[in-house]
């Protein structure tokens, strides 16, 4: 199907466009005392691959999303099994593959095409099946392969968003709220046995959470830091390119996990409120499409993407102020990276292609 640029939806487009400008300034700061071209040069290539496949995925028969969705599953489930037998090891972490001259995260992947699973399946049974047990066999193990696998790698951040988008597609389906709640409920009784097979730095993050005095120098460095950056910007911010605890490289991962930290430092409590309330027009845009969707998949569909996109901000945010301990979850338009942005631009992509399409879906 074609489309016209006039039929391309201006709002979601402008508000990426604004964070990824927010993102290329402030790598530009962040970097500038040495290294920055190369930074600068593979961020904006991957920016112009996301908006490539955007455009891609806008000119694309959205009906294909359904009809291959178990297909898009086990691609992604086969690049994870890769990545566990041999897959780039960095940070301590093994979960990039090498494909000639760029590297690629299976599991960001992973996060859409479950989704897109998730919402076929339960786009092809009755909302009355959705409370019965024995349909629940099927969709629970979409979930938990890729988790175990992810787990192993390890990525605790996208583990925990894998089920907590499973979580919402259960709650926009029907699930009685009281099955809903059981399934944290028995996350909390084995927790005791979960936390055997955490790594040690893992425990350790969760430890310095709840007091990341006790290893300042150690585990609590990062988030020590990210709490005296967003406090020191104050109201109004210590300005572009003279954040002290950036600038001076205190804060660790500053253009990446911790961006919204030194966001903070420069523009301050401002910079702050301007970046969230930028997210909550692109996540009230996308909710307005759940609401005017009939069709049951993209309807499911469109919900756990905008749900992918709420945790990913969610998460971040409350990380960097202390709220959660810290895990692997970049800010979506701003980190530092590309497999998260071109995911993220496929994601929304999408949701744009339901909209425009909303009309010509029939109702199933």
């Amino acid at each position: 199907m074609k489309i016209k640029l006039k039929q391309i939806p201006l709002l979601p487009l402008l508000v990426i466009v604004f964070l990824l400008i927010i993102a290329l300034l402030s790598l530009y700061s962040l970097l500038s005392s040495g290294g920055m071209k190369p930074y600068i040069i593979k961020q904006i290539t991957r920016i112009v691959i996301g908006f490539l496949v955007m455009y891609f995925v806008l000119i694309l028969d959205i009906k294909l999303f359904k009809k291959y969705a178990y297909l898009l599953y086990f691609g992604s489930l086969l690049m994870l099994v890769v990545v566990a037998m041999m897959g780039r090891t960095a940070m301590g972490a093994q979960r990039w593959l090498n494909l000639y001259y760029i590297s690629v995260q299976p599991s960001e992947a992973m996060r859409i095409s479950l989704i897109i699973a998730l919402a076929k399946y339960f786009s092809c049974i009755n909302n009355e099946d959705v409370n019965n047990v024995l349909y629940l066999i099927f969709p629970s193990i979409l979930v938990l392969i890729p988790t175990g696998l992810v787990l192993q790698q390890p990525d605790l951040g996208t583990a925990m968003l894998l089920l907590l988008v499973y979580f919402s597609i259960l709650f926009i389906v029907g699930l009685e709220l009281w099955k809903l709640l059981l399934i944290p409920a028995c996350g909390l009784v084995l927790f005791p046995i979960i936390w055997q097979y955490l790594h040690e730095y893992q425990k350790n993050r969760i430890l310095m959470f709840l007091v990341p005095e006790n290893d300042p120098n150690g585990a609590g460095y990062h988030i020590i830091q990210s709490k005296i950056a967003i406090g020191s910007g104050g109201i109004w911010g210590q300005g572009f390119m003279k954040g002290s605890q950036c600038q001076l490289n205190f804060l660790p991962e500053k253009h990446n996990d911790f961006i919204f930290a030194a966001i903070a430092e420069e523009f301050g409590f401002v910079g702050c409120i301007t970046i969230i309330v930028l997210y909550l027009i692109l996540l009230v845009y996308n909710y307005n499409i759940v609401i005017q969707t009939r069709n049951k998949f993209y309807k499911y569909l469109v919900f756990g993407l905008n749900s992918m996109f709420f945790f990913y901000i969610f998460i971040n945010i409350s990380m960097v102020c202390g709220l959660l301990p810290v895990v692997g979850i970049p800010l979506p338009f701003l980190s530092y990276g590309g497999s998260a942005l071109v995911v993220l631009m496929f994601s929304e992509a999408i949701i744009m292609s339901v909209a425009i399409n909303n009309k010509k879906l029939i109702k199933y």
